[in-house]
């Protein structure tokens, strides 16, 4: 029989705030649709205007995630994150941080990456179709072949992180029973 001592129930974690609940989610799924898209977008042959929109949906996804990644890290600097659970290994805890920050980082880089992307193939991105962002580059056929394979890698790596965050977390919430996953999930308590 298991001790209740070292399993902590959800109601008895400290939760993350509101804001950052609320970011984590709109962050997280505006990641999956621009993914899907970019997945599906690139497959569409030619210069269709089914593909062009897509593009467009991409891009403005990017900016999105962008801006909305930004708030959530000074959100984040101000509202520090609640304590991991006690007893948690200290290899699990260091993992732990290593992801998140690898989370951050990419959430940042891979939208730069597409935007210059855009730039260096001399395509400037109108958000939301209405507000043109300024061109940092110029047109470069060689820099636009480099950025293309730095944004498809960089999404790749940020699939790979996404996997284990969500493997940790429902391991947390299944095998561990540590309250760990319902910080974050508005409706656990």
């Amino acid at each position: 029989m298991e001790s209740t001592a070292h399993v902590a129930t959800a109601a008895s974690q400290p939760r993350y705030s509101a804001t950052a609940i609320g970011l984590h989610w709109i962050i997280a799924l505006l990641i999956v649709g621009g993914f899907y898209l970019g997945w599906i977008m690139t497959d569409i042959p030619g210069f269709t205007p089914t593909k062009l929109k897509y593009f467009s949906w991409h891009k403005w996804i990017g900016v999105t995630v962008f801006a909305l990644a930004v708030l959530r890290l000074l959100w984040r600097v101000t509202h520090p994150a609640p304590p991991l659970p006690g007893g948690m290994p200290r290899w699990q805890q260091g993992a732990a941080h290593l992801g998140h920050l690898a989370l951050y980082v990419l959430m940042l880089v891979i939208p730069a990456s597409g935007y210059l992307y855009s730039s260096a193939a001399g395509l400037q991105v109108v958000y939301l179709g209405v507000l043109p962002l300024p061109t940092i580059i110029g047109p470069d056929k060689a820099l636009k072949a480099t950025l293309r394979l730095v944004h498809i890698a960089l999404n790749y790596t940020l699939l790979f992180f996404v996997v284990t965050h969500v493997l940790a977390a429902l391991k947390h919430h299944f095998v561990d029973r540590d309250g760990l996953l319902a910080r974050m999930l508005p409706f656990l308590r």
